[in-house]
């Protein structure tokens, strides 16, 4: 009975961490735009901080909320096409 009783927080902690490897590819994603834009790629220290933040925060925001920070994120993605 006690294996049964742990596959449920297995799968669980499974989603959790899979949803925040979501979320970090889309905050790397978002990060990775306006520096592809960019000519020089000469990236000073406070710059990766703010990137490592916002993808790390990515992460959390979608472990968190899961598909509506995704779909959230998407709309205002769509918003910006030409």
């Amino acid at each position: 009975m006690a294996s049964e009783e742990t596959k449920p927080k297995q799968r669980s902690s499974a989603k959790v961490i899979y949803r925040f490897l979501g979320g970090a590819a889309l905050g790397a994603f978002i990060v990775i735009i306006p520096i592809s834009y960019g000519s020089s790629l000469e990236l000073n220290f406070a710059q990766v901080t703010i990137a490592s933040l916002m993808i790390l925060s990515c992460g959390l925001l979608t472990s968190l909320w899961g598909e509506k920070f995704i779909d959230a994120v998407a709309q205002v993605l769509n918003s910006f096409a030409p």
